[in-house]
């Protein structure tokens, strides 16, 4: 049965055997070039050329890549894959799927509204952070990226309670000790459930493990026939239990993971790389080059601090609500108000002009709930609400801080007993207007639901 304490508790670092002679041989004589261990860098780049050269649009909710532009972004890559679904998804792609995980999950991909669709755009800024690292840093930094941020949490569907990487090390294990071979039917289907297809591509991009596949049976997707640890995947793993690399993955100290009593609820990826004093891939790196390995990776990604956007920001608040029309039948209709609200507002303005718009009393607690650029969901609180001392209160966040976008989706959710929930659309930021000191309703349709309805006792 998969235990994560078997995985993460481990001794002291100070009292971890030294990483071996032949690994530390090996890991200073790699050459780090585009495709060398494997192609990882190469088709990083590749992807980030095909996006520069269409406007890839994604889905609204997952923001998953639409299907027209799955097959032929899938030739382009080192490995294409084969298979022979109908109606194929991203997830159908797992070289795809891998790598748009570490697109979004560096930033450097971002999802922006044009013309009423989503685009999956390159981020100028933190391109040319990219294009400023040498190959080796290239690598590590997909590398670090993977360990620490590309969770399949950017599409909403991971269902995960701990890190992606976390299933990676712990499949690992058995693969080191055997060759994996797929072709006796499930026997080590349990295998490639946990560590999942898109993880399995990314071992082989990196230069970790040699795959063989084979042609997909009918209707059928990706079909892997046998998986093989490779000297360069052995050595890095090696590496990385040799160091205390866990701390960037938690944001604490290796020895903090040997309580047992730890809640799972606390084990997830601190994901804002900005405002930890040093960042997840800092860490792994100072790990690393202690140990005087890969002295040329100096320079890291930076992901530039927002910008503050200044002006009369209008959303559209809308809630669905269920009307009775007779004793067994009921329509749903959404009531939706606009509000136009100057940027040097805080959150909690924000929360009280949409009670306001709604007839409501301001007598619970709230939270807003946001995808931030890398696509992870934030939240910022009320301030009475009680949560961990990293949490962000809406009383001290101002609107032209807050890092929405145009046409972005936000959940807005009002007294946590009644759980009313109303879905909150950033529509434009104009100019500033002297005029406009508070938040003003500028439109609406329906007439509001009632806080506290009366219901006749039947």
């Amino acid at each position: 049965m998969f235990n994560l304490f078997n995985l993460i508790a481990s001794n002291n670092p100070q009292e971890k055997e030294p990483l071996s002679a032949a690994s530390k041989q090996l890991l200073s004589q790699q050459a780090f070039t585009p495709n060398q261990p494997n192609p990882i860098v190469q088709d990083f780049e590749t992807f980030i050329e095909f996006l520069q050269l269409h406007k890839v649009e994604v889905s609204s909710n997952q923001n998953a890549i639409a299907p027209k532009y799955l097959a032929d972004l899938n030739s382009r890559l080192s490995h294409p894959t084969i298979i022979d679904f109908q109606r194929p998804s991203q997830k159908s792609y797992p070289y795809i799927h891998g790598l748009y995980l570490l697109l979004r999950a560096s930033a450097i991909a971002q999802v922006q509204l044009d013309k009423k669709k989503n685009i999956l755009h390159i981020a100028p800024l933190v391109l040319k952070s990219w294009q400023e690292l040498n190959d080796t840093e290239k690598y590590f930094n997909l590398l670090a990226t993977w360990i620490y941020y590309a969770s399949e949490d950017i599409m909403d569907y991971s269902g995960r309670a701990f890190p992606e990487w976390v299933f990676v090390v712990n499949g690992w294990r058995q693969l080191s000790k055997e060759d994996l071979d797929f072709t006796d039917g499930s026997k080590n289907n349990e295998w490639l459930n946990r560590v999942r297809l898109h993880n399995l591509a990314l071992l082989n991009l990196f230069g970790f493990v040699e795959l063989e596949d084979a042609e997909p049976l009918a209707g059928k997707g990706w079909r892997i026939i046998k998986v093989k640890a490779l000297p360069l995947g052995r050595a890095i793993m090696e590496l990385l239990d040799k160091t205390n690399w866990r701390k960037g993955l938690l944001n604490e100290s290796e020895e903090d993971f040997s309580n047992p009593f730890t809640d799972k609820q606390d084990l997830k990826p601190r994901l804002d790389i900005i405002v930890q004093n040093s960042t997840s891939t800092e860490i792994l790196q100072e790990e690393f080059q202690a140990l005087d390995l890969f002295p040329t990776w100096e320079k890291n990604l930076q992901m530039p601090e927002p910008e503050a956007q200044d002006g009369i920001f209008t959303f559209k608040i809308s809630i669905q609500i269920h009307i009775q029309k007779s004793k067994d039948k009921f329509s749903t209709e959404t009531i939706w108000r606009k509000i136009a609200i100057p940027s040097h507002l805080t959150l909690y303005d924000f929360s009280s002009a949409i009670l306001k718009a709604f007839d409501f009393a301001n007598d619970h607690l709230h939270q807003f709930t946001y995808k931030d650029r890398q696509g992870f969901k934030q939240s910022i609180y009320h301030p009475y609400t009680q949560y961990e001392e990293d949490a962000v209160f809406t009383d001290k966040v101002l609107l032209r801080d807050w890092q929405v976008n145009i046409g972005d989706r936000i959940t807005y959710v009002f007294d946590f007993g009644d759980w009313w929930e109303f879905n909150v659309v950033l529509e434009s930021i104009d100019e500033p207007d002297p005029k406009l000191k508070k938040a003003k309703v500028i439109d609406k349709k329906g007439k509001a639901p009632e806080q506290y309805p009366d219901y006749d006792d039947e």
